[in-house]
């Protein structure tokens, strides 16, 4: 009898003239109100006193399609001042390779400290340029960063790894981002400046709150982010970054989307992602203008409806790992059209025991003053832009209409903002008149690396222009912390090691080291290191040398006369140099002795 009254009360309060109204406010302000008290709520990670993980525990993974834009330059500047172990750079075919080391060459002799990797993806496809990349990273944090970011705080890697090393289960960090506001610029292109630079300060707010409150964000910006290099070195990650499909596999392989997937990885997975809101982890970009922005608009829309339908319908795991962030940030982004939602609580009040002229009066007014509290951070760096509010509104509600064509074309996976066919076009015709070189598998292609490649390492190119050596070799190095390979180097708990490693043949240094070293690479002012091949982590860098300095002299060591013919080697890591050496040919700087 309680259960039938239960039951007939529920039914009648539902069919109350109030009750849509009710629910509509609900449930769009619930989320605005807990967000405001979260986002005063919330705490960074700070930043140990005396760090384990610091700024050179970071590889920087930069894929490029345009190196000829100043913009990339800036951003490469940015990166080598945050001082990271390694930086590598993946351009689009050989022409845009040689772009690239044009552009870096003052900054590898300038910053020695620093390894750096140029190579090249056979097609803009940011997947397969990052995809390239990973094999050969051997540091325990990778850093994802776009071409045209700017790194304003050179702190910027050691404030946002902090969370790596305040929570083990921590699995990857965002930043907050602000876009680059030109000033100079007249009124039509400073509105979509404004708009842009609004659009990313909602983001941070809602990121910001909802992670404050149960550790959800909605995607971890590809801008520039961080994970755990054993994550990213996943092989059952990897291929379905590659291959992820959408709509039971009828669409896809996906070329965008790929801070999203990574996201909801990392979710899967069970790890925990981090926030870094701090002046310190703050990165600077540029957005497009007219029309570039509503192309971009329309590609993060899409997104959005892609990617949170996977999470709440295929992957699911977010319901547990974020349930606040299931309702705020998921459901919320894909149902909330203001254009649609405000006519829709202004109707439905109408239609209630409240209305009266008074209260729609106070509804509208609370409909516009409740956008505010998101855009208070940047009105008050930029005081004058409050000029531009009125056309935020109208920008916001018009904003509906791009959400609604992106429902309508949510298969479409076009890169929004870039014309990433006339680039492909461009790299294949270089690489017709190139014809190969003479590399390993025609347009940019190279030898198979051998059995231990992933398949995505096979099908990329590595260029020999690079201060690091090779990517991770097969072998395997015995130590007193047991078998060592590159990929799991960064785990080593000392400074010195001694490795052993065991052969059939006597070796000797000139076995282990590129031949063609002090050849053709020396024209380019960058030359390729001799590297024992025990992989990236173990092995000797050498600064970049002109043609009146003669290189380093190969010296071939003697054979051992031991009974068991093993070749040893003694490697430390000294100084500010952060790599281990074998000895022979050293980095700049170093203060190991030969």
């Amino acid at each position: 009898m309680a259960a039938q009254s239960f039951w007939t009360y529920l039914w009648a309060v539902l069919l109350h003239k109030n009750s849509l109204f009710l629910f509509l406010l609900v449930f769009r302000y619930l989320r605005f109100v807990v967000h405001l008290v979260s986002f005063f709520l919330y705490r960074p990670t700070p930043t140990a006193r005396f760090p384990s993980l610091t700024e050179r525990d970071c590889t920087v993974v930069i894929p490029t399609c345009d190196p000829e834009d100043p913009a990339f330059s800036r951003c490469v500047e940015s990166v080598v001042r945050a001082s990271p172990a390694a930086i590598h750079i993946v351009a689009v075919g050989k022409e845009q390779e040689k772009q690239v080391l044009s552009t870096i060459s003052p900054c590898i002799s300038r910053f020695p400290s620093i390894c750096f990797r140029v190579s090249s993806s056979v097609q803009a496809h940011k997947r397969h340029q990052i995809t390239a990349a990973l094999p050969a990273v051997s540091t325990s944090i990778t850093v994802l960063c776009d071409d045209h970011v700017i790194w304003p705080s050179a702190n910027i890697l050691r404030a946002a790894v902090a969370p790596f090393e305040a929570d083990e289960r921590v699995g990857g960090v965002g930043t907050n981002k602000r876009v680059i506001r030109h000033a100079d610029k007249g009124p039509w292109a400073g509105f979509w400046n404004v708009m842009g630079a609004l659009y990313l300060e909602r983001h941070n707010f809602e990121h910001t709150s909802s992670n404050a409150v149960d550790g959800g964000v909605a995607v971890i910006s590809g801008r520039t982010c961080l994970y755990r290099t054993c994550i990213l070195q996943d092989p059952a990650l990897l291929a379905g970054y590659l291959d992820e499909r959408f709509l039971w596999g009828l669409c896809g392989p996906l070329n965008a989307d790929d801070d999203n997937f990574l996201t909801r990885a990392l979710v899967r997975r069970g790890f925990k992602i981090k926030f870094q809101n701090t002046p310190e982890a703050m990165i600077l970009c540029d957005v497009g203008e007219y029309p570039k922005f509503l192309q971009q608009c329309l590609r993060w829309a899409r997104t959005t409806f892609r990617s949170n339908t996977c999470s709440l319908v295929t992957d699911r795991a977010v319901y547990q790992a974020q349930p606040w962030a299931v309702y705020s940030l998921q459901i919320s982004l894909m149902v909330n059209f203001a254009l649609f939602y405000d006519a829709a609580l202004v109707w439905t009040l109408t239609r209630t025991d409240l209305y009266t002229a008074t209260t729609v009066k106070a509804l509208v007014l609370w409909i516009l003053v409740s956008k505010l509290p998101k855009l208070l951070p940047y009105f008050l760096r930029h005081p004058a832009d409050l000029v531009y509010l009125p056309g935020y509104y109208v920008f916001a509600y018009c904003h509906s209409l791009i959400k609604l064509w992106a429902l309508l074309t949510f298969w479409d996976t076009r890169w929004s903002g870039r014309n990433l066919d006339g680039i492909n076009l461009t790299a294949a015709a270089a690489g017709a008149d190139s014809g190969g070189e003479g590399e390993g598998e025609g347009r940019g292609g190279r030898k198979d690396p051998g059995p231990d490649a992933s398949p995505a390492m096979r099908a990329e190119d590595f260029s020999l222009h690079n201060t690091v050596g090779p990517p991770a070799s097969q072998y395997r190095v015995k130590t007193p912390w047991g078998s060592v390979q590159s990929r799991n180097l960064h785990q080593l708990p000392a400074n010195i090691l001694q490795t052993q490693l065991s052969s059939s043949t006597k070796r000797s240094l000139a076995r282990t080291t590129r031949q063609h070293w002090h050849g053709n690479h020396m024209e380019a002012g960058v030359i390729l290191p001799d590297a024992f091949d025990a992989g990236p982590g173990l092995e000797t860098v050498t600064p970049p040398q002109n043609s009146s300095v003669p290189p380093p002299p190969r010296i071939i060591s003697s054979s051992s006369r031991k009974a068991d013919d093993t070749y040893s080697r003694s490697w430390s890591r000294r100084g500010e140099c952060g790599k281990l050496h074998e000895g022979y040919h050293l980095r700049r700087g170093c203060v190991l002795g030969p």
